[in-house]
């Protein structure tokens, strides 16, 4: 039953809330109450740490910033049903677990009285052969009981074992799985969602750099359809083993989708980040596709690229689209080319700071 005491505390948190979002600006939707009742409540320290340095920094928190918010934040809050399910079965394995003590706890304290039972009965007085018969008769009882007892309490402790693995197997597959591109092994969109947010809050809050890359497989369509989407799969699984290779340790790549990859290059200054880039587009530029069902040589693959860096308070959705005009830049320059666009600036003026390809 909710006391009067917490009802008042909930709405106190819920004025404040409001009342932040009044001086702000923000409109009151359910998705930015949600944000700002948990910045209210202090309930997530790095909410309230980003929230508190935009502030610091006077950004404007737009509808962009607020939705931005309510994915890095609020969103991780709910389950996906997997995880549901394995937190379900987690629970009552508990919950079986918390009776097996209890059971044993119970058998213990018994066995306990019947021994200080039959131990008082041999100190008071000098037992005949026939009450010296029945102890020892009950002893030997309760020892074959208490003995079954563990033999079953040691059952179900293996069987629970058995399941607390399983479920945690399940779990990390399940977690594997909800984050993983099936074709290539990568991190999939989501993935890089949530990893770009989270260095992007580090970059802000520690003053360290961070860039990002987008890259796309040049005419891949036409590669595709000549070929059959079995080789186009294998260029897929071609790009995200070459990407893996030429990235450092602590980056992270993904496929963003169909043809297109993007790494997370955390720690990293934009010249840094124009030569991981071009390190990529050189070295998928030396790959043979060779059809494995023949054995053809079927040529090679170029990339494009865009490169940019990430610019301290701006929502990673401004990142993305700038990473993705450097690529445009890319590829209106003829493709098989890194454009590096310097910031916001480069982004609305459609122009690439710097367009690199061969031998440039």
């Amino acid at each position: 039953m909710v006391t009067d005491p917490e009802v008042n505390e909930v709405g106190q948190i819920a004025d404040e809330a409001l009342g932040h979002m009044s001086v702000l600006g923000i409109p009151p939707t359910p998705e930015n109450f949600a944000v700002w009742y948990a910045y209210a409540n202090r309930s997530d320290p790095h909410l309230c740490r980003t929230i508190d340095i935009l502030r610091d920094n006077g950004q404007e928190f737009d509808s962009i910033r607020n939705a931005d918010l309510h994915a890095r934040f609020i969103v991780p809050m709910y389950h996906s049903d997997e995880i549901e399910t394995v937190a379900d079965g987690l629970h009552a394995v508990a919950g079986q677990l918390s009776t097996t003590v209890a059971d044993a706890g119970d058998g213990n304290r018994t066995y306990g009285r019947a021994l200080s039972d039959i131990s008082d009965a041999l100190t008071r007085t000098e037992p005949v052969d026939g009450e010296m018969h029945r102890l020892v008769g009950s002893l030997v009882h309760e020892t074959r009981v208490m003995e079954a007892r563990n033999a079953r309490l040691h059952g179900r402790l293996e069987r629970s074992a058995e399941e607390i693995a399983r479920l945690r197997k399940s779990l990390v597959a399940t977690r594997r799985e909800a984050s993983t591109d099936g074709l290539t092994g990568l991190a999939n969109r989501m993935q890089f969602e949530r990893e770009l947010r989270s260095a992007a809050a580090k970059a802000m809050e520690d003053g360290t750099t961070l860039c990002l890359l987008m890259a796309d497989i040049d005419h891949f369509k036409t590669f595709n359809d000549t070929y059959g989407h079995m080789v186009g799969d294998q260029v897929l699984r071609l790009v995200g083993r070459v990407l893996i290779e030429a990235i450092r340790p602590g980056d992270l790549a993904a496929r963003f989708g169909g043809e297109e990859f993007v790494v997370v290059l955390p720690e990293c200054r934009l010249d840094e980040a124009a030569r991981i880039a071009e390190r990529i587009r050189e070295r998928i530029g030396e790959k043979h596709v060779v059809r494995r069902s023949s054995g053809d040589d079927l040529g090679t693959v170029t990339l494009s690229l865009g490169v940019t860096a990430y610019q301290p308070g701006e929502v990673v959705g401004q990142l993305i689209e700038r990473a993705d005009t450097g690529l445009y830049d890319a590829k209106q320059a003829g493709r098989n080319r890194v454009a590096v666009v310097d910031g916001p600036g480069d982004r609305a003026a459609g122009n690439a700071q710097s367009v690199r390809g061969p031998a440039e």
